[in-house]
């Protein structure tokens, strides 16, 4: 792998070390726009928010994350990831995931690695727009509704949507975790807020025990619980003039593997 077009970078940001917290695959995408997609992810450490029912809160609490996070530089992680992750001939995806991605500048990264073949997919809250984001395939804003705990900041994201849309609009879709009822009408108020934009528009179904909420269940007991969810939720959906709409996911992958790291 040939690194000969990084002069061309901002080289002051290159020595900075930023938190990887793990990079795992090839697995598949279990949510949103790529849903099933074979994959990668890279998980960076550290978030703006704090969400309650967060399903990634080793890469999201500061103390978890100076524990288990190695800090490298963003070469260093471009050229672990192809010397010691990447399978030859599997899928160039990587996603990149945290805590929340958008906080670093992770702009050489997404640069190098593209230029040797890879697709970018980044998921984020919508509170941080860098410059990088415009080199992305996939744009996935996934604000945060009462069900995940959190407060949702809406000129942010307003700021947020400006940039990408102008940046990147081909690549930006919106996905909303529903719980409940209170999520469903919340998601109604980001369509209200975005819809004009044409985008595409997600409903993905909430995790009801996520990693730290989930020592007493069993994982039949948590996909009982998401089936129960999903068809609840779905006879809501099924009878609202705007919510019947949208595409509503699950998340596969806790379908599949519950709440295992490294899927």
């Amino acid at each position: 792998m040939g690194y000969e077009t990084m002069e061309k970078f901002d080289m002051s940001e290159s020595t900075k070390k930023l938190p990887l917290v793990e990079v795992f695959g090839p697995t598949i995408q279990g949510e949103g726009a790529v849903i099933g997609q074979q994959t990668y992810f890279m998980r960076f450490g550290l978030c703006d928010y704090k969400c309650g029912m967060c399903d990634s809160m080793h890469a999201v609490d500061p103390k978890q994350v100076k524990e288990n996070a190695k800090w490298l530089t963003q070469e260093e992680i471009a050229d672990a990831f192809v010397k010691e992750q990447w399978v030859r001939d599997s899928t160039r995806w990587i996603s990149l995931s945290g805590g929340n991605p958008c906080i670093h500048d992770l702009s050489l990264l997404v640069a190098v690695l593209k230029r040797v073949g890879f697709k970018f997919a980044v998921e984020t809250q919508g509170t941080f727009a860098p410059s990088w984001l415009s080199m992305c395939d996939i744009i996935t804003v996934s604000p945060k509704g009462p069900g995940m705990k959190e407060t949702f900041h809406a000129q942010q994201m307003d700021t947020f949507m400006q940039y990408v849309m102008s940046a990147a609009p081909q690549a930006v879709n919106i996905k909303v975790v529903v719980f409940d009822q209170r999520d469903l009408e919340f998601a109604k108020m980001i369509w209200e807020r975005y819809g004009h934009t044409g985008i595409p528009f997600y409903l993905s179904l909430g995790n009801p025990y996520p990693p730290g909420l989930d020592s007493e269940v069993t994982f039949t007991e948590h996909l009982y619980k998401l089936l129960g969810s999903y068809r609840q939720l779905f006879e809501d959906i099924q009878a609202d003039s705007i919510l019947s709409q949208f595409r509503f996911l699950p998340q596969w992958h806790v379908f599949v593997w519950g709440n295992a790291k490294g899927k």
